[in-house]
């Protein structure tokens, strides 16, 4: 697939037009355009969401099974017995509860580890960017400004003065 990387073209059809005519017929002609997604931001993204929505699926079926035998219990007996609640039904509210909250809580986390590898390769990037670039020109700069040091070092240094056997000594 050949792609255009500098359309000089269109930037000598987009000037011409403008100089010959107005701008009514300018902004008739339409206007190229085109996607470029983050291909590695989505595959992160599609590979995230597999993993874990497995996972999140499994959480949100605990749930409600959980939140099924909270109600369960609590209406168990009709109105008379809601009032009237033995101990051991007493701990068994409190024990769902618990696990209900267990389980948000590790719902919440999943779906955060969702974003947690696209944070990861925007940092990598910022990190390339801001400090492994400069500091890879750097050392290329400093490279060449050695071994240009190095080639003006070993250069011969012209003759100051001619010796005595070639001016013709008496």
């Amino acid at each position: 697939m050949i792609r255009a990387l500098a359309s000089n073209g269109d930037l000598v059809q987009n000037a011409l037009d403008n100089l010959a005519g107005s701008n009514d017929l300018i902004s008739v002609r339409g206007r190229a355009s085109y996607r470029r997604p983050f291909e590695r931001v989505e595959k992160l993204q599609r590979a995230a969401q597999d993993r874990f929505r497995v996972k999140e699926q499994e959480l949100e079926q605990q749930l409600r099974d959980t939140e099924d035998k909270l109600t369960a219990l609590r209406s168990k007996g009709g109105k008379q017995a809601s009032l009237i609640i033995t101990p051991e039904q007493e701990r068994e509210i409190e024990h769902f509860q618990t696990e209900k909250l267990r389980i948000r809580k590790e719902l919440r986390a999943v779906r955060a580890g969702l974003d947690a590898d696209i944070e990861r390769l925007g940092t990598e990037l910022k990190l390339l960017n801001i400090v492994v670039a400069p500091l890879l020109f750097t050392a290329v700069a400093l490279l060449v400004a050695a071994w240009r040091r190095g080639r003006r070092g070993a250069r011969p240094a012209p003759a100051a003065s001619e010796p005595e056997a070639v001016r013709g000594a008496p």
